[in-house]
């Protein structure tokens, strides 16, 4: 007679297995298939894995390359609208924050800050040597370790060694070689304090098909002894992440073991999320990088200043987001419809003093411009139009907590008499967030200025002179380099003569 033991063993061996498979199985599920979600509402997929090789370049010695305007315009012309869908009325379509004001930046009595505010603003410039285009929107972005701070626009970097006092703009095209179809624009800069390390994210544009995300970091001093010309980089290229489109629509952040960035690819829809070592970054070798797939998270922004992952939405309609999140402790990424408060999303539409729409470009750009992360709450921001209790188009700030997945809060900012858009923002080391914000209509044309959550005021170091229709699309502020208290924000003006002022400044609370 047989012994029955293995015969039960072997059963719980069978569903162990059909266990696993399960679990395993709900890892690697899409939204299309209807076995999903998880039993706690995720998605999720696994990570893909690649690898790329460093190259090297010292001596910014490659001819100067002008940059390609019309084509970037013609590019910028091609973006494909995406309206978010009307979703089921929650809460009540009012402000549920005071209002914003806005105050110039008026310095106090020992030169230093504003007398009159909250704010203290270490240092304030101008960089007038900075490639000025007419008609295109500088996007600039910001990386600083005190005396040290590089400044980029969409095709210039600007180098201070002094802290902010000067600015030396170079040529990004003299410095790294123009593979593919050429250096195109889209700069992001970071610096990452725990490596000393200025990361460099650069787009270019496609030839063949093939285009790259050029990923580029150098030690403070090596910046410095290099005047800004010595780089180790990696490309990235849009061939690895999807068959056909070219990388484009960039953001970067980063945490305790990893970098991460984004890109779109063949439209909005397409949004990728990569994270690569920072420790391999700072060893300057081969890199193996993790990536996700094709997320419905419409040219979304990351998370600032994260610790164990970094997260990432999109608005399924006015009422809910998909909130995603790549952790770092996992091999897989994961979203979820999360419920918020319903918001206004007609055209978005300002006319600012000159007369112009300066929110023209802006009619559908409602997707996420700002993200940061505090203890267990997610901070997303976004454009929004007028509507409901809001007379002018405004920005709407969702506080999301990461452990539930719930709304938590949803705040504003707004001002009955003239419109805000474009925020970004990140956390200080005390959780205040800081911000840089665009606002035009009424009595001012498109300008942008800087504050913290809770002052109620943008303050604005100097005002356009003029709007057009475009204004803001990307621009930065981040936690400082070489004090965890404060800011570093990338911003400009716009000048009566169509040309654009790029300007640095430092602020605390």
């Amino acid at each position: 007679m047989s012994n029955p033991k293995p015969t039960l063993t072997i059963a719980r061996i069978l569903i162990l297995a059909l266990l696993l498979a399960a679990t395993s199985g709900c890892q690697s599920r899409t939204p299309e298939d209807p076995e999903c979600p998880c039993d706690d509402g995720r998605y999720t997929e696994d990570l893909r894995i690649a690898q790329v090789e460093p190259e090297r370049v010292e001596g910014g010695k490659y001819p100067a390359v002008k940059p390609d305007v019309e084509g970037r315009l013609n590019e910028a012309e091609e973006d494909k609208p995406y309206w978010v869908p009307r979703g089921p009325e929650r809460g009540k379509l009012s402000p549920e924050s005071p209002k914003y004001g806005v105050r110039v930046l008026e310095p106090g009595p020992d030169g230093s800050g504003d007398s009159q505010a909250p704010l203290f603003f270490d240092d304030y410039e101008e960089i007038d040597n900075a490639t000025s285009v007419h008609g295109m929107v500088p996007e600039p972005s910001v990386a600083e370790n005190g005396q040290t701070i590089m400044h980029t626009g969409n095709f210039w970097m600007s180098l201070s060694e002094d802290g902010g006092a000067t600015f030396t703009t170079v040529n990004p095209t003299t410095i790294f070689p123009e593979t593919y179809g050429g250096f195109c624009c889209d700069q992001v800069l970071q610096y990452v304090p725990r490596h000393d390390l200025f990361v460099w994210l650069l787009q270019y544009k496609s030839s063949g098909g093939v285009n790259a995300i050029r990923i580029a970091t150098q030690t403070t001093q090596g910046v410095r002894d290099s005047n800004g010309t010595a780089w180790t980089y990696w490309d990235f290229l849009n061939t690895t992440f999807a068959a056909s489109g070219a990388l484009d629509y960039n953001d970067m952040s980063f945490g305790t073991k990893f970098l991460y960035w984004t890109s779109s690819v063949d439209g909005g829809a397409n949004r990728y999320v990569v994270r690569v070592p920072l420790q391999e970054l700072a060893a300057m070798g081969t890199v193996n990088f993790g990536y996700t797939g094709s997320t419905n998270a419409y040219w979304s922004h990351v998370t600032q200043n994260g610790q164990n992952g970094v997260y990432w939405a999109g608005h399924s309609d006015n009422s809910t987001m998909k909130v995603y999140s790549m952790m770092d402790a996992d091999g897989f990424y994961s979203w979820r419809d999360v419920p918020i408060n319903s918001w206004p999303n007609s055209t978005i539409t300002s006319t600012a003093a000159d007369g112009t729409d300066w929110l023209q470009d802006a009619f559908w750009k409602t997707y996420v411009r700002a993200a940061a992360v505090r203890g267990n709450s997610i901070y997303f921001a976004w454009n929004a139009s007028s509507g409901g209790g809001f007379p002018e188009p405004h920005v709407q700030i969702a506080q999301i907590n990461s452990s539930t997945f719930t709304l938590e809060s949803q705040m504003q900012i707004w001002n009955p008499d003239f419109a805000f858009a474009y925020p970004y923002f990140e956390m200080n080391a005390e959780g205040e967030l800081g911000m840089i914000v665009a606002f035009g209509g009424g009595p001012f044309d498109a300008s942008s200025g800087v504050g913290v959550w809770g002052d109620f005021v943008i303050y604005y170091p100097g005002l356009s002179a003029s709007s057009g229709n475009t204004y803001g699309h990307y621009h930065t502020a981040r936690r400082s380099g070489s004090n965890s208290m404060e800011w570093v924000a990338a911003g400009y003006t716009r000048q009566a003569d169509g040309s654009n002022l790029p300007y640095y400044i430092k602020f605390r609370r």
